[in-house]
């Protein structure tokens, strides 16, 4: 029994571990209550603070969603985004609910958003392999993985549909910072539904993963 505890203990520790090494700006995200400096001249973001622009204060709204804020002098800017990160002095944001990426900027009293391509997407990840929702047949597709190692996948959302409140299944995702995220060590099938519903107005997304002697990344 000991023994079979350890093994168990091993193996979950093992999964845990199997979260993607993030690129080091991601790691480093907004967190909440943290100060951005924008620059409104130069239409450019810095994580200290500038000579002159706006400051906004990151903030999270409250209920279902986790979506973030920025506040500036009491007033609240919605940004529809749930996780912001820099890439050089620009601010990119990615929706959980989407499974999409943006560019962040302020024009016109609001935060405008923009959203990124896939080669863009692919730039900011360059270990991953990027799968677009309309790649699925059906709501479905299958992936290859080389033999014996562990790939990362990226579902890009390149259509108009959403996936608020979707999740996986059958694959520990928790650990992700982003959702779109799928690291995967073995052969599998994913599921992403909303909260495991089968009705049509939730259709899920299946996710075949098998063995490939040649996989491209």
């Amino acid at each position: 029994m000991r023994l079979l505890l350890v093994l168990l203990s091993l193996a979950i520790s093992a999964n845990m571990a199997l979260a993607y090494n993030y690129p080091d700006n991601v790691q480093s995200f907004v967190e909440v209550n943290k100060k951005v400096y924008y620059n409104p001249t130069s239409s450019t973001w810095a994580r200290t603070p500038l000579a002159k622009g706006l400051i906004f204060t990151k903030h999270m709204t409250v209920g279902s969603g986790g979506f973030s804020e920025f506040l500036l002098d009491k007033t609240y800017y919605d940004t529809n985004t749930t996780l912001e990160f820099y890439d050089g002095n620009k601010l990119l944001g990615y929706n959980q609910h989407e499974l999409k990426f943006y560019e962040l900027g302020f024009n016109n009293n609001k935060i405008t958003r923009r959203e990124l391509s896939a080669d863009e997407v692919q730039k900011l990840f360059p270990d991953v392999k990027i799968v677009k929702v309309s790649q699925f047949k059906n709501n479905k597709i299958t992936l290859k993985k080389p033999i014996g190692k562990t790939k990362t996948f990226l579902i890009l959302n390149d259509t108009d549909r959403d996936f608020y409140k979707y999740n996986y299944e059958n694959h520990g995702n928790g650990t992700e910072l982003i959702k779109s995220i799928v690291e995967v060590s073995s052969p599998k099938k994913i599921v992403f539904s909303h909260f495991g519903s089968r009705e049509e107005d939730f259709p899920i997304l299946t996710i075949n993963i098998k063995n490939g002697f040649r996989c491209k990344k």
